[in-house]
């Protein structure tokens, strides 16, 4: 049975909710029919049908009766910016994620920790012609799994990053990630201060991503780039790094304050 189907009460509803936003999420540009929300969650018309048209009157999703098909609604993006500014980093980013995208050619991405996840807050995309869009702003993934989720993870506490390898496995295995893997991973990003997905989500697809860490040293965000693999390989990769991590060092010290308060010491539950 499906987790979210198997929750009670209250907890129920929310989670429906969510699977419902979560399938119309994926299908952003054409949205879906009710029929098309019916078959990706699992859940029965009738159930569909109430909850679209909850979510509807409060704006969490649009209605286009023309085409009878359901779209992510105007008050998510409202939502999501206010997100984005959780830590108030955002205005210290823009600059940084400009130079990288003029300076690499590549794919810019900036996330924020969330609870277990790292959820991508942030996209630019470089003048090379083979983009590798592997997430869009929004997207989550459990800590570990992607090159900037990884460097996110690596540098957790010990306490913290040991509970959440326990508790994520199996989230972490639905992307083909084994514990000994990400532990030799995470050993080697401490070590070189980056972290590296050579091609281990998607064939042929490379990433690396810093940290950008409080003074205590825990990492709150990351900046990553992703490209096709022969970018990120030999000289390449090391320059790659250097402007990587001589950014997160530019938005750790203007940011110096911001990631300090009690906001950013706190994080977030998913």
């Amino acid at each position: 049975m499906n987790a979210l189907m198997a929750e009670k009460g209250e907890h129920q509803n929310v989670a429906r909710a969510a699977r419902v936003i979560e399938a119309l999420a994926g299908a952003h540009d054409l949205g879906m029919r009710l029929t098309d929300v019916a078959e990706t969650t699992g859940f029965g018309a009738a159930t569909v049908h109430r909850l679209l048209g909850g979510l509807t009157r409060h704006g969490f999703v649009d209605h286009d009766r023309q085409s009878n098909r359901y779209f992510i609604g105007l008050q998510m993006v409202a939502w999501a910016a206010a997100a984005t500014e959780r830590y108030g980093l955002a205005p210290f980013t823009d600059k940084s994620l400009d130079r990288l995208c003029a300076e690499t050619a590549d794919t810019v991405y900036f996330s924020l920790l969330s609870g277990n996840d790292s959820v991508c807050v942030d996209r630019r995309e470089g003048l090379y012609p083979i983009k590798t869009l592997t997430l869009s702003v929004g997207d989550r993934r459990p800590l570990g799994v992607g090159a900037g989720s990884l460097a996110l993870l690596a540098f957790q506490p010990d306490a913290l990053r040991a509970e959440i390898i326990e508790t994520d496995r199996a989230r972490r295995a639905d992307y083909g990630i084994r514990d000994d893997f990400l532990l030799d991973a995470i050993v080697r990003c401490r070590n070189v201060g980056y972290a590296l997905n050579s091609g281990w989500l998607i064939p042929g697809m490379s990433g690396v991503g810093v940290p950008i860490r409080r003074s205590d040293g825990q990492a709150v965000a990351a900046l990553s780039v992703a490209a096709i693999t022969s970018r990120l390989s030999d000289g390449r990769l090391d320059g790659v790094v250097s402007w990587l991590k001589a950014e997160a060092a530019e938005i750790e010290t203007l940011a110096a304050k911001v990631l300090e308060t009690p906001f950013a010491r706190r994080g977030s539950n998913r």
